[in-house]
């Protein structure tokens, strides 16, 4: 029995050894190289290729979607108190809605409202609203949310300032 587990053993390392190395070129796992077999590619002769064509890189626009948005600039965007400034601040194109993204945790939920418009600034209260009641567990995962304010008239090139709110539901 144990003879015959040694032959069939040496069969599977002689059939490996023969199927890996019955090539004339040579080529290593992982090297990068290319097997050769010896054949040769004929030559093609007489044949005229036409001269190469240049195709002048001309940049591509995309427009934004129909009711797409615009990034608000990092200049037009500030920050009342201890709350952190929301990121992808942007505007659709209406110029009315103004729309952000910001960390909500567990047993949070974030809202805004527009608390003030005038001729040069836009004050936009970020509610986080803890809604944990009791012993209810919150699970510790933050994820991004889209939150979207509505504006009386377009951004322009009004000033946007968040305001942080925390609330206890």
């Amino acid at each position: 029995m144990r003879t015959g587990k040694l032959l069939v053993g040496a069969c599977f390392v002689l059939l490996t050894v023969a199927a890996c190395g019955g090539t004339n070129g040579s080529a290593s796992a992982g090297s990068g190289s290319v097997l050769t077999t010896g054949a040769t590619t004929p030559a093609v002769t007489g044949t005229t290729l036409p001269p190469p064509t240049t195709v002048a890189a001309t940049p591509v626009t995309t427009p934004p979607p129909a009711g797409g948005r615009t990034t608000v600039p990092s200049g037009q965007i500030g920050t009342s108190g201890t709350g952190a400034t929301p990121q992808g601040v942007q505007v659709t194109s209406d110029g009315r809605t103004v729309v952000f993204n910001a960390e909500q945790a567990g047993c949070q939920v974030i809202t805004a409202q527009t608390e003030a418009q005038t001729a040069t600034q836009v004050t936009i209260q970020v509610i986080t609203t803890t809604t944990n009641k009791g012993n209810q567990m919150c699970p510790m995962i933050v994820r991004m949310v889209q939150v979207s304010a509505p504006l009386n008239a377009p951004l322009g090139s009004r000033k946007i300032v968040f305001e942080a709110v925390t609330k206890h539901g």
